[in-house]
């Protein structure tokens, strides 16, 4: 898959969020994707304002969402077919 390019030679952080954002929404199906655009937007936020390398802050960003949701209770939905 190609990577939109931005400034710099990087990806594009829009683009990628986005993507974030498609792969919390099939694993926290119970959640509203709005809900979910505000956790990555506001945790992405986050870790950009403490970072002082910026290379791995969308992935850090899933991760980070993730643990938040579980952290709340909110249980992960496990694909079948990756539960076999």
């Amino acid at each position: 898959m190609t990577e939109p390019i931005g400034m710099g030679g990087l990806v594009d952080t829009a683009t990628a969020l986005r993507r974030e954002v498609d792969v919390l929404t099939e694993r926290f199906p119970q959640l509203e994707r709005d809900e979910l655009e505000r956790y990555v937007q506001e945790t992405y936020a986050e870790l950009k304002r403490d970072a002082e390398v910026e290379a791995h802050l969308v992935a850090l960003t899933r991760a980070r969402v993730t643990e938040k949701l579980r952290e709340r209770g909110i249980d992960i939905h496990v694909r079948t077919e990756d539960a076999e």
